[in-house]
């Protein structure tokens, strides 16, 4: 298994951006090397049946200068004049490719993607494809020809789409894919399947998950800036994990650049509900900057000698009650946020790369590099927050609690990657990939409310919790091909990555102010206290793929292995205060001044009694920790095969043996003996036909076996307490793998540059899928009998020159889905809601599925000017967000769409400029129940409008 040290993780992270100091160095002192002359650099793509075309033969026409392809298809020309070519691109069986008025500006970079047809091809004349330059930079032909010719149905988002679009990291990215929603901003849901049906990677690797109650990654903390595609595989092919269903999301991050470059970007953002106002915040720590606590939130070191502390408070030895007043003390006495000025949230990031040709002639070895440094602050705030919290007679809603909710945050966020490639030739590569990311989340939040269990007193809480969470990963990788061989390939990783999230002295307050008498702090509802939580979770993954080309039709047979190991630790601490009576002065009376709660005058020992006060003392938590470890053994085989001309066979099958166990503590520190464990051994199928109904159009039929592991949390048999929604969350350890036969048919038509339409319908069944439910009045998870989802997608984009010539285009696009779930509820959350009077159908849809998804975008860009344009709207339908407890309907999130508007500008050859506005509409955030017509809120609240302004300039 992963064997790492905690307290050496902030050391890896600081070192690795040490590294990108010093590489930022060393590519300033050799900038000046660089001449004025421009680069050609792209790659060529089999336009009939994509993917890239190796051993190309790339001409400028009336020049020697040429390049050939590598084993990828991709070709860079440098030093080159500046000027308008004619490019020729030309290769056995295959005809000539002309792209005419090619443009090279001194000191830039002239990017080219060229398709190329077969020689047997009845698409274009004899003479060849000739297509002028405009045409096809800026497009995602690229991303489009690699969908094209993928061995399963899926959808890619490129760097061309998140500088268009204004999108900032994958969660934005991922929102724009056909089928795919974004939950609470960081999490995906595919198809109407949430985290537990999707499975994410970083350049092929499985990436660790930092939080302690989802398997799912959340897709916020990787910035657009590092990414160079986002591909999104919806069916499944033997080489793959066989852990999704919904969508296989793997993020390929920048890696050997075409030249030197060197960028620094820079922006300021205004939320009109946050910057440049007084808003709801935590007093925060000098250190917050950095994304990282400074310590000050730290277990103070002689919390630790509680347990030294022996008999009742009230008949304590003196040495004790010195111990337990010093202890008390030593916490901070801050327990409630502060009203502070928020500036402008803002960033900056500066990015460089470059490549090195370690030899001469065609086919030089090259060492390339590529790397970001990025920083972020920023703000978020709103007062208009609705909390209700209900019971439900046959007489309808009956309010249990209702507040008023303020909640301002402070995020600090930094991130870097460096990736190192050496290409020995055009058939090799090897190279490393790093990448760290940290974020600090600095959360206030204030309610003020009534309860029906506090009658007509004025209910409080106070919230400070600050969250703070890294990732850091390294991949080792290697892709060869042997020509001797007949092209055979190998291509593997190792990668070994490591996820923490912390959340250091969260601290609730509750307290209660009565019209007549006194407030009271503690009563029915919790002491107030304080929590200690720290996860990491370290995976190790390596892969090894052999590739073996059979004829010259494209068939090859693929086999490979892949081990992924898991461990995860989670550890909690908590604290709750207690009064001694007998302690306080005889004039005492809590008053309800929250920042005089732990003031000297009450905290340890009191010196006219004697006794202690007010002191703290260790919370019997259901759980302080567990661990879990997982690992899972895979080995595949598959064929890709063309049967006639058009017909396309890839089939084969995948096994993977699980192993997973988890191990908790009980309160007293003994492991518990009821941990779930699994030990399963699966083979999964699958079949992929593709029929090429002509050069520009596809049919895709899929049908395969995939399979929803439980997560370290689920298989827990220990109750936690949600200090949000007041449930508590009991572990199953029982539960069973979940298995799933998918099957999906889809209709391609690609068109000129980037124009695509396509159509999907897809069907699953899932046997003992795992939901949230209530079992004997536990919110638990358990495996129901079935579930079944079924859909249509509908993709389409094209671009427009409404005023003639190559100066601008419109480009229009946008895709929806239509998603519908049946998933069967236990027999015991049905005999709970119909004995509070709910009549319910006995099958409900999944948590996390909206019936209608759709995104719509319209681009104008003008290429002389440098000017590109956007709107872009996104629209999320109502969807299931929590199964209730008992007797009442179930929650459900009301429909929300967003409008942006972007626009970048060229401003010279070196400095552009992007304005973008986000959240035009400002839709509610809305959760609500409703029965029988009747609605109540559950919680809603508005995020406001973003208005941002950022400059970027390219030194070189």
């Amino acid at each position: 298994m992963v064997n790492t040290t905690r307290n050496t993780k902030s050391y890896w992270g600081l070192a690795k951006l040490s590294i990108v100091a010093v590489a930022v160095a060393l590519f300033a002192a050799h900038a000046s090397a660089q001449d004025a002359n421009g680069i050609i650099s792209g790659s060529v793509v089999d336009a009939e049946f994509g993917g890239g075309v190796s051993d190309v033969r790339i001409t400028l026409v009336g020049t020697e200068i040429s390049a050939v392809t590598d084993k990828d298809g991709r070709f860079l020309m440098g030093d080159v004049p500046e000027g308008e070519y004619t490019l020729h691109a030309s290769a056995m069986f295959y005809k000539l490719s002309r792209i005419e008025e090619l443009e090279v500006e001194a000191g830039n970079i002239a990017r080219v993607d060229v398709p190329i047809y077969g020689d047997n091809s009845d698409i274009v004349e004899l003479d060849g494809f000739t297509v002028k330059a405009k045409i096809l930079q800026g497009s995602n032909l690229a991303l489009l020809s690699e969908r094209q010719q993928s061995s399963s149905i899926s959808d890619a988002i490129g760097a061309e789409t998140f500088s268009r679009l204004g999108i900032g990291d994958a969660a934005g990215a991922l929102g724009k894919v056909p089928g795919v929603s974004i939950s609470d901003g960081k999490y995906m849901v595919a198809r109407g399947l949430s985290d537990r049906y999707n499975n994410t990677t970083m350049n092929g690797a499985t990436v660790p998950s930092s939080d302690p109650d989802k398997r799912a990654v959340q897709l916020d903390q990787f910035p657009s800036s590092i990414i160079e595609s986002i591909s999104t595989v919806k069916t499944f092919t033997p080489d793959k994990a066989g852990s999704f269903t919904g969508a296989y999301v793997d993020i390929k991050t920048k890696s050997v650049p075409d030249a030197f470059f060197l960028t620094l970007s820079a922006g300021v953002s205004y939320n009109e509900n946050a910057n440049l106002s007084d808003i709801l915040l935590n007093s925060g720590a000098s250190g917050d900057w950095k994304g990282k606590d400074d310590g000050s939130r730290a277990v103070p070191e002689i919390a630790s000698r509680l347990d030294e502390i022996e008999g009742s408070i009230r008949f304590l030895e003196p040495e004790d009650a010195a111990l337990l007043s010093d202890i008390s003390s030593s916490f901070s006495p801050d327990m409630e946020p502060e009203t502070k000025s928020a500036p402008l949230s803002h960033g900056v990031s500066l990015s460089f790369g470059n490549r090195f040709e370690l030899g001469k002639g065609n086919d030089p070895a090259t060492l390339g590099v590529v790397g970001s440094i990025s920083n972020k602050r920023g703000f978020s705030y709103y007062d208009d927050g609705v909390v209700g919290r209900y019971e439900f007679n046959p007489d309808g809603f009956v309010g249990d609690a209702s507040f008023t909710e303020e909640k301002g945050v402070e995020s600090n966020e930094w991130g870097a990657i460096l990736n190192v490639a050496l290409r020995p030739n055009a058939n090799h590569e090897i190279g490393i990939n790093s990448s760290y990311s940290r974020s600090g989340e600095d959360e206030a939040i204030s309610r003020f409310g009534s309860r029906q269990a506090s009658g007509s007193a004025l209910f409080r809480v106070k919230n400070l919790h600050y969250t703070e969470r890294t990732l850091s990963v390294v991949q080792l990788y290697g892709e060869h091909k042997f020509e001797s061989l007949k092209g055979a390939r190998v291509e593997w990783f190792h990668s070994e990555s490591t996820s923490t999230q912390d959340e250091p002295d969260f601290r609730l307050f509750y307290d209660e102010i009565p019209k007549e008498g006194l407030p009271v702090y503690k009563g029915n509802f919790p002491a107030p206290r304080r929590y200690w939580r720290d996860l990491e979770e370290d995976t190790a993954d390596s892969k090894i793929d052999f590739i073996l080309p059979i004829g010259r039709n494209s068939n090859e047979i693929k086999f490979g292995l892949q081990k992924t190991e898991t461990e995860r630790e989670f550890e909690e601490s908590v604290f709750n205060y207690d009064d001694n009576a007998r302690g306080f002065s005889a004039d005492y009376v809590y008053d309800g001044n929250i920042s005089e709660f732990l003031s000297d005058d009450v905290i340890g020992l009191n010196p006219e009694t004697g006794a202690v006060q007010r002191y703290i003392e260790v919370s019997s938590s259901a759980v302080p920790e567990y661990s879990g470890e997982q690992t899972i053994d895979s080995y595949y085989f598959m064929g890709d095969f063309r049967l006639a001309e058009k017909w396309r066979l890839i089939a084969g099958a995948r096994n993977e043996n699980t192993e997973l166990a988890v191990q908790s503590v009980s309160a007293n520190g003994t492991p518990n003996e009821n941990d779930g464990s699994i030990d399963d051994d699966l083979w999964l199928p699958a079949l992929n036909v593709v029929y090429e109904l002509n050069s520009d159009s596809n049919l895709r039929f899929a049908a395969t076996k995939t399979l929803a592991r439980p997560n370290f949390r689920e298989l827990s048999p220990f109750g936690s307490f949600d200090n949000i929604g007041g449930e508590t969350f009991v572990g199953n350890p029982d539960l069973m793998i979940s298995e799933i036969e998918n099957f999906d048919l889809r209709w391609d038509l690609f068109g000129e540059g980037d124009n695509v339409v396509a159509v999907t319908a897809f069907m699953k069944d899932i046997s003992n899928p795992i939901e949230l439910n209530f079992v004997d009045g536990e919110l638990t998870y358990v495996n129901v009998d079935t579930a079944d989802v079924h859909g249509l997608e509908f993709e389409a984009r094209k671009s427009f020159d409404f005023f003639g010539g190559d100066t601008s285009v419109f480009t229009f696009g946008g895709n929806v889905s239509y998603v519908k779930s049946e998933v069967a509820r236990s027999a015991d959350e049905i005999s709970q809601k119909e004995a509070g009077g709910v009549v319910v159908d006995p099958v409900r849809e999944l948590q996390g599925q909206s019936e209608f998804v759709g995104n719509i975008d319209a681009s104008y860009q003008h290429f002389k000017k440098g000017t590109t344009m956007s709107l872009a709207y996104n629209y999320t339908g109502e969807r299931l967000y929590s199964v209730s407890l008992g007797a009442l309907p179930d929650v459900y999130e009301e429909p929300s769409g967003q409008l942006d508007f972007i626009l970048s500008q060229r401003l010279g050859d070196k400095l552009s400029m992007k304005f973008a506005l986000k959240n035009l509409l400002d839709d509610s955030s809305k959760k609500f129940l409703s029965y029988e017509g009747d609605e109540v809120i559950y919680f809603e609240y508005k995020k406001g409008i973003t208005t941002s302004l950022s400059f970027s300039y390219k030194f070189y």
